[in-house]
């Protein structure tokens, strides 16, 4: 995606989605450019899904070591283990710190189940631009 990205003529790079730190480095990178004039960036984040697409998915396609090898590349564990290896934080911090995310998802999910559905005449507002009037 990002090799296809970049025939539009603008940055593009692939990241191992799976690394928090390169993730941070790479918007951080690309926040520069676009905030020094360069224009848009394209991010091709890899990562893995661990669970099937659905509930009505068997996930027949991939064998379960597969899934655990991938699992044991969690992003959010290895970075805490990383954190709590360097001395940055410690178990209570790390539940701390996952306290704090579950109570955020929660308050998002229930901010947009309080929401109202966007009007079916808006929905494909924002998909494509509309081409200024030519003089």
């Amino acid at each position: 995606l990002a090799y296809k990205a970049s025939s539009y003529n603008m940055p593009a790079w692939t990241v191992d989605g799976m690394d928090v730190i390169a993730v941070e480095d790479a918007a951080r990178k690309a926040v520069t450019e676009i905030r020094g004039g360069g224009g848009p960036v394209f991010l091709e984040l890899r990562t893995y899904r661990f669970r099937a697409h659905s509930m009505y998915d068997p996930d027949l396609y991939r064998g379960k070591e597969e899934i655990e090898e991938w699992k044991a590349r969690d992003p959010v564990a290895t970075l805490g283990a990383a954190l709590q290896a360097a001395g940055a934080l410690d178990g209570d911090g790390l539940a701390r710190m996952e306290a704090e995310a579950a109570d955020e998802v929660e308050a998002a999910v229930g901010f947009a189940e309080a929401g109202t559905p966007e009007p079916v005449e808006e929905l494909a507002r924002f998909v494509t631009s509309v081409p200024p009037a030519q003089p």
